[in-house]
């Protein structure tokens, strides 16, 4: 069972900008004013601006869909599957088949850094790989966890900032910090194995 949170907003690009498309945008003018894409050029020995702004054009619309790709519900699951809590709580659960225990999480931050990147191929032919940064950081004032028979079964989560900062190369593109939203019970149906057979190893 694939388990989604909606978090609003809802991916790592709309964090940054209220219009996907900004994205790609911001991006072409960051590569440009870095002259990120000159060794694709040296490389090709190719130049000229219709070139030089075709891939532009088509680097920063793939570092958009990177973005894109990110979905901030699922990177705070993650994260607060790392929890030990969770994991000795789920085992405890497993021990007395039928028992329910309740996880409390105050004020923590949950941080998770993406290093995607994009190979640029030439008429059939690699030249370059363009490496991004995505680095994510969530504070959340409280978690309230539900565990019955090893399976995190529902959270209540409280209030949440995140923070993102993206980066081509190593130079920033952009960084902003928002008020993440998102419902304040959330079921997980059949729940997410923490304890017992095919559980994660921690």
């Amino acid at each position: 069972m694939t388990v989604h949170i909606e978090t609003e907003p809802g991916t790592a690009d709309l964090l940054l900008f209220p219009d996907p498309r900004d994205a790609a945008a911001e991006l072409s003018r960051a590569l440009d004013a870095r002259r990120t894409l000159e060794q694709v050029e040296d490389g090709t020995q190719r130049a000229g601006s219709a070139f030089r702004g075709a891939l532009n054009g088509r680097v920063a619309d793939a570092g958009g869909e990177l973005l894109r790709g990110i979905e901030l519900g699922t990177v705070l699951l993650g994260g607060w599957l790392q929890y030990r809590e969770l994991g000795l709580a789920a085992r405890r659960s497993v021990e007395q088949p039928g028992s329910t225990e309740i996880v409390r999480l105050t004020g923590h931050t949950i941080t998770s850094k993406h290093s995607p990147y994009v190979d640029v191929y030439v008429e059939g032919q690699y030249v370059a790989r363009i490496g991004f940064g995505i680095d994510l950081e969530f504070g959340v004032g409280l978690l309230q966890a539900s565990i019955r028979n090893g399976r995190l079964m529902s959270l209540r989560a409280g209030d949440c900032t995140a923070s993102i900062t993206w980066s081509v190369e190593g130079f920033p593109v952009a960084q902003n910090t928002a008020r993440l939203t998102m419902p304040l019970q959330l079921r997980l149906g059949d729940g997410i194995l923490l304890s017992g057979g095919g559980a994660p190893r921690p």
